[in-house]
């Protein structure tokens, strides 16, 4: 099975958290510099996350067309599905709130950002979480002819 998601979706992830370090640097040293590398790492965070959304959406109807999930599992595509959008929107509030504080130059605003990017990373890992659930709990993406037979062989 081809996935598109995965590759997409780690970007998402880790992204983040390098605009989390520069967030710091910039507050601790006051070089604005800093501060637009944390914006620029965000916004292309939100440009790949549209990417991951795309992916996920078609790997998902791929799964649960073609039945490679487990049963229990497909109400958490359901929800792994809906807190993606939640997850972007949250990302797309931090960039854009990153990017009026920028504009503003305004310091408390880049704290208040500080916040946001750790808000945005906690739901990033928390999706990320669920996502890993669907693929090694549930079997979800899994070739389920791949399975029998790496099984038969180990019978062999």
């Amino acid at each position: 099975m081809n996935v598109l998601h995965p590759p997409f979706v780690h970007f998402v992830i880790a992204l983040p958290v390098a605009a989390l370090f520069s967030q710091l640097t910039y507050l601790g040293t006051k070089d604005l510099t800093y501060s637009k590398a944390s914006t620029r790492i965000l916004a292309l965070s939100l440009l790949i996350s549209f990417f991951a959304i795309y992916g996920g959406l078609n790997d998902a109807n791929n799964i649960l067309n073609n039945n490679l999930i487990l049963e229990n599992g497909k109400s958490l595509i359901y929800k792994h599905k809906l807190f993606g959008f939640i997850t972007v929107i949250t990302l797309f509030v931090t960039t854009f709130l990153k990017w009026f504080a920028i504009l503003k130059k305004s310091f408390t605003l880049e704290k208040l950002s500080l916040l946001f990017i750790i808000f945005t990373i906690l739901a990033v890992l928390y999706e990320g979480n669920m996502g890993g659930k669907i693929v090694y709990k549930y079997s979800g993406g899994i070739d389920n002819k791949i399975i029998k037979e790496r099984f038969n062989n180990l019978n062999k």
